[in-house]
């Protein structure tokens, strides 16, 4: 009986750290996910995207705005689409990205606990957890979390592919669903996969495998039916938005005003993953110092956040959730150095000290300084003075690793509060207001911006789109205005500095107000 109960008790243990850890990463994204309304653009076309679904009853061709739609693969509209009956609103849009980034959290622990052990493991996924450009995207409704997550899930399959070649089939269906997420930019896994096994002089035995072929098999049945039933449906205006607009212009050029240099990505990097990016150099170092004694296909973790920011620097766009999935390696890379501090390494120590002493002198001017951070490192460093004078030997790594940890973890948590405590804009009133007086077929709503120079300052189509449930015409400036409008009365939400701007030709007649937005119903004063 004895013998029988102590197999039993190893799985339950096995499963505790990826139970607590999805838990707390599961707080971690849901909590309050709704409480802030979606953002322009993209958040709130993936969710109308997702709605529309709903009203044209087709999962093939999507539409936006009630016109068709090809920018993106259709995944994350599907699954949002699918959990809409649960409700059509903010956190029904993002939890299938709170879902993948939690989903990422334990794959990363995956990684980590493959490569160096549990520790690091753990390590990784809090640093993960603590990097606040992660923590966003994974409240953000849009696809490149649920990206990340395919292209880990088929990076932890590659890993596993040396012991087993039957996971080739995870790579492929892996990637699969990751070109189903965002079409071309899923090609930064296998490019990963493909330079490691050169690395790692595997690429010709790979080959003739049949299970790696299996997985080519694989991706092509998952990603292909949907590209080609586009294709056959729409022909070139498919090709020419799906790839010419969304990929091919962005590579040649900077679209809606992204542009950048060389250092862009670095300077990204330094912001959205402060404090931990000051520790990317030594952890970078202490890689190479110990790649001899590395474990076999460690080098993707070097690979594939290089291959991420190789790719994004040459494209001319520069968006900063692009070097999104470079993140999971990074927190590997990071918590390995934080371990090998704590278990005495002194080169390891002094490195963590130094990314310590970085992020305290070195706040980036993006962000706020906050004095509450730098009071946490001041006591933190006496802490480590005061282990350290117990003697090198024993409490002085842990101690150290475990203060510099904590004060970053403090940093980025004083900096995430925001993304917890934000509420409605004022547009989801007016796009309240403006569905509850229309009822049946829905008609058109203008948005009008009487000023062309502060067409960023007022353009919120997407979400009114979104929370009117009605199709959104823009008119910038006073021709534009006649133009859309034309002889009919007409629905119109704009900026309340720009009600005197409406053309003498047309009266208004206020119908709700949400400062700075105005809605009201314009009408011709004498006929057309």
């Amino acid at each position: 009986m004895i013998d029988r109960r102590v197999p039993a008790a190893r799985p339950r243990r096995q499963f505790a750290v990826p139970i607590l850890l999805a838990a707390g990463s599961g707080v971690l994204f849901f909590w309050n996910l709704g409480r802030a309304s979606l953002q322009d653009w993209d958040e709130a076309t993936y969710a109308e995207i997702s709605r529309e679904i709903w009203i044209f009853h087709d999962w093939i061709h999507l539409h936006w705005n009630y016109l068709p739609w090809f920018n993106k693969a259709p995944l994350y509209i599907w699954m949002t689409a699918a959990l809409y009956p649960l409700g059509v609103n903010a956190f029904w849009a993002r939890a299938v990205s709170a879902l993948a980034a939690v989903g990422t959290i334990l794959i990363t622990y995956g990684i980590g606990n493959r490569f160096y052990g549990r520790l690091v493991g753990i390590g990784s996924a809090v640093v993960l957890a603590s990097c606040y450009q992660f923590i966003a995207a994974g409240r953000f409704g849009t696809s490149d979390m649920l990206l990340t997550f395919f292209l880990y899930g088929g990076l932890y399959a590659y890993v596993q592919t040396r012991e087993h070649t039957r996971w080739w089939f995870g790579v492929g269906a892996f990637i699969g669903l990751a070109l189903m997420t965002k079409g071309p930019a899923a090609f930064v896994g296998p490019a990963a996969i493909g330079i490691t096994l050169l690395i790692d002089r595997r690429l010709l035995a790979a080959l003739r495998t049949r299970q790696l072929w299996g997985g080519v098999a694989a991706a092509l049945l998952i990603a292909l039916p949907w590209h080609l039933a586009s294709y056959l449906q729409d022909g070139p205006a498919f090709l020419n938005q799906y790839l010419n607009a969304t990929v091919i212009a962005r590579i040649g050029e900077p679209v809606q005003g992204h542009p950048g240099n060389a250092l862009t990505y670095i300077a990204y990097l330094r912001n959205q993953f402060f404090p931990w990016a000051y520790g990317i150099p030594f952890a970078l170092i202490l890689f190479a110092r110990d790649r001899f004694r590395a474990r076999d296909g460690s080098w993707t973790i070097v690979v594939f956040p290089a291959i991420v920011f190789a790719l994004y620097t040459l494209v001319q766009t520069k968006l900063v959730w692009y070097i999104l999935p470079a993140y999971p390696a990074l927190a590997i890379l990071v918590a390995a150095l934080l371990v090998s501090a704590a278990k005495g390494d002194r080169a390891a120590l002094l490195s963590v000290g130094l990314a310590l002493i970085a992020a305290v002198l070195s706040v980036p001017s993006s962000i706020q300084p906050d004095p509450l951070p730098l009071v946490v490192a001041a006591v933190g460093i006496v802490g480590v003075m005061v282990a350290g004078a117990r003697g090198l030997k024993g409490a002085f790594g842990p101690a150290a690793a475990a203060v510099i940890a904590a004060f970053f973890l403090v940093t980025v948590a004083l900096r995430a509060l925001g993304l917890y405590t934000a509420g409605d804009l004022p547009v989801v009133a007016i796009g309240d207001a403006a569905r509850v007086a229309v009822s049946g077929q829905p008609v058109p709503l203008v948005l009008f911006i009487a000023n062309p120079d502060r067409v960023t300052d007022f353009d919120v189509s997407h979400s009114l789109l979104f929370y009117s449930h009605r199709p959104v015409h823009i008119a910038v400036g006073a021709a534009a205005f006649d133009q859309v409008v034309g002889c009919h009365a007409q629905d119109v939400v704009l900026a309340t500095t720009d009600v005197p701007s409406i053309p003498s030709m047309y009266s208004f007649s206020a119908t709700g107000n949400a400062p700075p937005f105005t809605q009201g119903t314009v009408a011709p004063v004498a006929g057309c």
